[in-house]
């Protein structure tokens, strides 16, 4: 019913719309400050251009699920994390610390950044599916499991985690956007598939 293929350049746009999906709209608060910085796009125009950038979270660490007459479904955006960790950006925002402190705590796997879908494909197997894919790749990099982060109060995807083998390893607070507004929740967890 659904396939899967290596996203392409001109997925850019669909990639940060799922992305802000996957964020509950987290990653436009985001967008929206550097939008009002520059005066000149709208935030998603803003999260288009981020996911062109020749970086890990970009379109070219994207896979994109779809029908069968290519109505784009999903997508998973990841990567092998290095084994030694990474060192945190001095210029971080503060919202972005706990989330990269989690992400750095993940070394070795293979990090689901972001599994998005849209609403009308929910419940009908494109996670699992691409959980399946983020398997495959965790395997094909010789990967010591799969990590990602959930809000807390994202119970549905946690279950869907839980169901499939993946535990809480740890957690950070959440912290708010300078507007004072964030995530819904508590904290962010890190859950990992060993």
């Amino acid at each position: 019913m659904f396939t899967t293929r290596p996203a392409r350049k001109s997925d850019a746009a669909e990639i940060a719309l799922l992305v802000n999906i996957a964020t509950h709209g987290g990653t436009n608060y985001g967008w929206t400050a550097d939008a009002r910085a520059g005066e000149t796009y709208s935030p998603i125009e803003i999260g288009r251009l981020d996911m062109l950038k020749d970086e890990p979270f970009s379109w070219r660490n994207a896979t994109i699920a779809e029908t069968t007459d290519d109505e784009i479904v999903g997508m998973l955006l990841g990567y092998r994390e290095p084994d030694g960790g990474f060192d945190l950006p001095a210029d971080l925002e503060p919202f972005m610390v706990p989330i990269l402190q989690l992400e750095a705590a993940a070394k070795g796997t293979w990090f689901i950044s972001m599994l998005g879908v849209h609403l009308p494909w929910r419940s009908h197997g494109v996670g699992s599916l691409l959980l399946d894919l983020a398997e495959q790749r965790a395997g094909d990099t010789a990967a010591r499991g799969l990590a990602l982060i959930v809000e807390d109060v994202n119970e549905r995807a946690r279950a869907l985690y839980q169901r499939r083998g993946f535990s809480v390893r740890t957690s950070r607070p959440m912290a708010r956007y300078s507007s004072g507004t964030g995530a819904p929740g508590k904290d962010w967890l890190l859950m990992v598939k060993d």
